[in-house]
């Protein structure tokens, strides 16, 4: 018992510490549904009879505060169309920029013929006046480790340009202002997915004053609606080659509610959007399916009960975020996405996923513990170094950085173990084949670099039993 109260309390410390904040398809369980009835891979209410038009009719709501000025009305305005999704361009000083991706300008930027990267960052404590800008951490690991050009201003690398530099297509999803709600996590997950949260669809402005005017759709259907308005400017081949989602924390919950909304959209006669612009595959970088745990005779349970699915006006599947969460994973490896997650023992957010909700991650995706022991980094520089907190937004570092690597053309000669050590940079039909199996990192989880990292496999029942509480 004292370790479980340990737990209670290493994980409160953790959420306040916490700054930003498969394979092919799988077989159906059971027999066959009758031809004349319609199957479903997940919790059937996830799933509409009817989806709006998302491109035409879905979009941000603003309402006129008449106690406003109408000059601070069009700069609340403007705050909030900061959302939506944004194309990424390096500029002649080697900066990144972004460029709305609803724009002909942002449309120009794409190259059909490179794979394609969508990154959705995860909880902003300060998100009503901070954007995420995927800077690489210049406390952890060095530009010689990653292999950068001698003279390389580490401090100022982001791993958006370590992406362009391979050759990908670039965007990111930026909702920051709708993550700004403390630590309260909760709130957030509930805008996701629902509209009748106690927090409704709110969002800040930069005087931190929380704007909850009622609005219509979540913000899962904002971004389906934006990537599907964006995609439509593009060529037509574009989707020939690879698209990736990466989300990291808390963006792991809208980028499962948005790829669900996409693959339900492209199915039909009349689709939204075209199946090859969905993305290929899921990068979830310790991310958050809520609080649900049972110590003993005790329960933990910190998310919103009695919530509706927007898009289906269901009650939420197992009444909470979470569990829509896992569903939508198991529908999206069902129709054929590949999905990895990669989290670490000491992660509070790993920690608290309910029995349940790990054995749907366990069957649908690549499961990856790494060790993101960066303690000598951190000394090194006279820092202290929080490995719940610090190794949360470490993890992603370490995710992210590790396309730098160039995989083997002939790879006969490595196993799974060294395959999975690639990361980031391993081909998608390489990792496929590698869903449904659990990989924990042995040696190379002091440094950033995966080039000295070395895995071992488990088994599913020695990941269950070794975090059963």
């Amino acid at each position: 018992m004292k370790n479980k109260l340990t737990f209670i309390v290493a994980f409160l410390v953790a959420v306040t510490l916490i700054t930003v904040a498969v394979s092919g398809c799988n077989d159906k369980e059971g027999d066959p549904a009758p031809v004349d009835e319609v199957y479903y891979p997940a919790d059937e209410a996830l799933y509409a009879d009817v989806y709006p038009d998302y491109a035409k009719e879905v979009y941000l709501e603003y309402v006129f505060d008449p106690e406003l000025s109408a000059e601070q009305n069009d700069q609340l305005e403007k705050e909030l169309h900061e959302t939506g999704l944004y194309w990424i361009d390096i500029d002649a000083n080697g900066e990144v920029v972004w460029v709305p991706a609803d724009t002909a300008e942002g449309a120009a930027l794409i190259d059909p013929d490179k794979p394609t990267v969508v990154n959705i960052h995860g909880m902003m404590m300060d998100g009503y006046t901070a954007v995420e800008k995927y800077y690489v951490n210049s406390t952890i690991g060095s530009a010689e480790e990653l292999g950068l050009p001698e003279g390389t201003d580490y401090a100022s690398v982001k791993t958006l340009k370590l992406w362009k530099d391979k050759g990908w297509n670039v965007g990111i999803y930026n909702w920051a202002r709708f993550t700004a709600e403390s630590i309260n996590f909760w709130d957030i997950e509930n805008k996701v997915w629902s509209t009748n949260g106690t927090t409704n669809v709110r969002w800040a402005s930069s005087d931190t004053v929380q704007h909850d005017y009622p609005m219509q759709y979540s913000v899962g259907e904002l971004f389906a609606a934006d990537y599907i308005r964006a995609v439509n400017l593009l060529p037509d081949d574009f989707g020939k080659s690879e698209i990736r989602f990466t989300a990291h924390s808390m963006g792991g919950q809208l980028v499962a509610a948005g790829a669900f909304l996409l693959s339900e959209v492209s199915k039909g006669a009349t689709p939204q959007i075209s199946p090859d612009k969905l993305p290929d595959r899921i990068t979830m970088d310790d991310t958050f399916f809520g609080v649900k745990l049972a110590l003993g005779d005790s329960e933990i349970d910190m998310f919103q009960k009695g919530l509706t699915v927007r898009w289906s006006g269901e009650a939420m599947p197992g009444d909470r975020c979470g569990m829509a969460y896992a569903e939508a994973i198991k529908a999206l490896a069902y129709q054929g996405v590949v999905i990895e997650y990669y989290s670490y023992d000491g992660s509070a957010l790993h920690l608290a996923i309910s029995p349940d909700i790990r054995e749907i991650l366990l069957d649908n995706t690549c499961y990856i513990l790494m060790n993101p022991d960066y303690e000598h980094y951190f000394t090194a520089v006279g820092k202290t170094y929080m490995k719940m907190g610090d190794g949360h937004t470490a993890e992603r570092q370490f995710s992210q950085c590790s396309i730098v690597r160039d995989y083997p053309e002939d790879d006969s000669g490595l196993t799974d173990e060294q395959k999975i050590a690639y990361a980031n940079a391993l081909p998608t039909d390489e990792l496929r084949k590698l869903v449904g199996k659990v990989f924990e990192i042995t040696e190379g989880a002091t440094t950033l670099t995966t080039t000295d990292d070395v895995y071992t496999e488990l088994t599913k029942e020695q990941v269950l039993t070794r975090f059963s509480l």
